[in-house]
């Protein structure tokens, strides 16, 4: 499924350099955290705040210039355009 996220960034026209750190950044915070890929899609309106500017994870989510906190709304995006996750939250 990174994979896809990578494929997916690149076709909506993110750089090459880009799209493979946010791959990696969503492996390496589910590293971090303890979380399976699955439990990050089934969770990800629950998590992805928790590293928004007022989250309690918020040191985290703003690394390298908010790329962490970027990728987790972009992998959201990505799981809303192929369905996987509903749009709602």
């Amino acid at each position: 499924m990174l994979k896809e996220f990578e494929n997916w960034l690149l076709n909506n026209n993110y750089r090459a350099t880009t799209a493979f750190d946010y791959q990696g950044r969503i492996e390496r915070l589910c590293r971090a955290e303890g979380y399976t890929l699955s439990h990050l899609v089934a969770n990800i309106s629950l998590i992805l705040p928790e590293y928004e500017i007022n989250g309690k994870k918020s040191s985290y989510g703003k690394r390298s210039h908010t790329s962490v906190r970027q990728a987790l709304r972009r992998f959201k995006m990505f799981l809303i355009s192929n369905k996987l996750i509903e749009g709602a939250n």
